[in-house]
């Protein structure tokens, strides 16, 4: 119970929130869930979410029927679309959740939850502001975050900690119906013996992650930029989907016309280099992206689409590996598209 205790300390410390706020979980998709689910089962109402959120907020908006709110093409919600749908007489005092994530995790946009926040608060006071924090751990100080918004998840692997551990701050007072219900842990709001490792590991993990953050980000963008200049300065026809100033060091996503991602994917994997063609969630999952139709990127590009992660571990070495691979990958593939076809002899 003291460890558990002293880490929880540590997290709330690093949120900007009271001890007794900080609820562990098996990671951000239920933190998602719990939120959304719990909300719409005591509220009833409208859940609201922008189009390119995670999926485990997305579908459970969509299974709820709720309502989704177009993004700009960066991906960040429409805040004056978002105003609009939340003014609909319709939706007059039946808002339940708004949920609008920090950092897109597969672009890496930033959302502007300070705008969101003074929006859902002027025209639906009643309704709980969640975020999904799961990407902006590394990149933003959560302190800044959590005062904005009721609910924040994030998921301990993605800033160096077990994977199937995460954290959801709930604001001490929401009535939020529990998605896991048993034996009365964390004050009957996620129940299940707590993994006490897994907890301490949590804590350790985001403790160093908040010590470290300021270096991090100024040596990570370094590395992001090293290798777009390097992919960009070699190959014609590939955009940056997101400007750099508008976006999280740790996500590099481009978009290479003339070649499909699941084409570069195999070249880059023969070469032993990790990336996907959306977020680590999906890869494997070879369809058309959500965020990048919600953006409107032209089909040209999208086919084509690359998510690059870069983190703590990252090294120079590695982005040169990384870039001459791509510039490799992407080359072999355009000449082998125009290259012309042989008829075979009779």
């Amino acid at each position: 119970r003291k460890a558990i205790d002293e880490a929880r300390d540590d997290v709330a410390e690093a949120i900007g929130c009271k001890a007794g706020e900080v609820i562990f979980t098996s990671g951000g998709t239920e933190g998602d869930n719990a939120t959304i689910f719990g909300a719409a089962r005591r509220h009833g109402g409208v859940a609201v979410c922008s189009a390119a959120e995670h999926h485990a907020v997305l579908h459970c908006v969509e299974n709820l029927n709720g309502q989704v709110v177009e993004v700009d093409s960066t991906g960040a919600i429409d805040v004056a679309k978002l105003e609009k749908v939340l003014q609909d007489p319709q939706n007059a005092g039946r808002v339940s959740v708004v949920s609008v994530m920090a950092v897109n995790n597969e672009v890496g946009s930033i959302s502007p939850l300070r705008q969101v926040a003074k929006v859902v608060r002027a025209n639906s006071p009643g309704a709980i502001l969640h975020t999904d924090a799961v990407q902006a751990t590394c990149w933003q100080d959560l302190r800044e975050i959590s005062k904005l918004v009721d609910v924040l998840t994030v998921s301990a692997h993605k800033f160096g900690g077990p994977k199937g551990m995460g954290v959801t701050m709930q604001r001490i007072g929401l009535e939020i119906d529990p998605l896991i219900v048993g034996g009365g842990q964390e004050r009957d709001r996620r129940s299940g013996t707590h993994n006490v490792g897994g907890i301490m590991a949590t804590a350790a993990a985001l403790r160093e992650t908040d010590s470290t953050r300021e270096a991090e980000i100024l040596r990570v963008t370094k590395l992001r930029d090293a290798l777009v200049d390097a992919v960009i300065s070699e190959l014609d026809d590939v955009i940056e989907t997101v400007a750099r100033d508008k976006r999280v060091p740790g996500i590099a996503h481009l978009c290479i016309a003339g070649c499909e991602s699941e084409s570069i994917l195999f070249l880059l994997d023969e070469a032993m280099i990790c990336a996907s063609a959306a977020s680590a969630c999906a890869s494997g999952a070879m369809e058309p992206s959500h965020v990048l139709l919600a953006m409107g990127v032209d089909a040209k590009y999208s086919v084509g689409a690359l998510r690059m992660s870069l983190g703590h571990t990252t090294t120079e070495q590695e982005i040169d590996r990384a870039s001459s691979a791509l510039i490799a990958a992407v080359n072999q593939l355009r000449r082998n598209k125009t290259a012309p076809r042989v008829s075979a002899s009779k």
